[in-house]
């Protein structure tokens, strides 16, 4: 309270000395009204152009999607997945859809909807347009099809290693191979389960890298 009052008196000082500063014998002094008026307009370009940048960087991050930070990263990453799964690893490729990680165990595809967490991700972000729109997931899964490539798939129904013998609107066909992993060991070789696009959270190849 005191402070707030100091500041007060110490206003009114300086109101009552430039007053009669600027003033004298009966005459205003020009010079000294211009360089306080200068002065004025000086800090409210200042105080504008401060709001102005503050304005600026909050529609620019409005814009910057969490696949341009991420394809920015330099270095490893760790990655959230949905259901709290971590994934440790450098960042390969990145599109609007699917983000691509190296680990230690190989090679990783995630869905970026099953992506929940991420760090550390800088201030820099990769322009939208060099975030390439890429093959859809869909895409991918179908190309992974035609080649029977044998994969390790993490969905919220359980993991699962087989091969996808077809790719749907919304779901695909998941026909269970041997070493089974997670839940695929219920089902047995040759079985087939059909899994939700949007319950995918990791694709693997079974043998690691692509």
């Amino acid at each position: 309270m005191s402070s707030v009052f100091g500041s007060l008196i110490f206003i009114l000082i300086y109101a009552l000395v430039m007053r009669s500063v600027m003033w004298h014998s009966g005459r205003m002094d020009i010079e000294l009204f211009l360089a306080d008026l200068e002065g004025r307009f000086a800090e409210q370009r200042r105080r504008g152009v401060d709001l102005l940048v503050e304005e600026l960087t909050d529609a620019e991050r409005a814009g910057v999607t969490l696949a341009a930070r991420l394809l920015a990263v330099d270095g490893p990453v760790t990655l959230v997945l949905r259901g709290g799964r971590r994934l440790d690893g450098a960042v390969r490729d990145c599109t609007r859809t699917w983000v691509l990680v190296r680990g230690d165990g190989g090679d990783s595809l995630v869905p970026l909807g099953a992506v929940v967490g991420a760090w550390p991700l800088g201030r820099v972000a990769a322009g939208e347009a060099g975030v390439g729109r890429g093959a859809g997931m869909g895409h991918v899964l179908r190309e992974f099809a035609a080649r029977g490539v044998p994969l390790v798939v993490d969905h919220d129904a359980g993991a699962h290693r087989g091969r996808i013998v077809a790719v749907y609107a919304d779901h695909v066909d998941v026909e269970a191979g041997e070493g089974p992993v997670g839940d695929s060991r219920d089902w047995g070789p040759g079985a087939r389960v059909s899994l939700a696009l949007s319950g995918l959270r990791e694709v693997r190849v079974a043998d690691g890298r692509w």
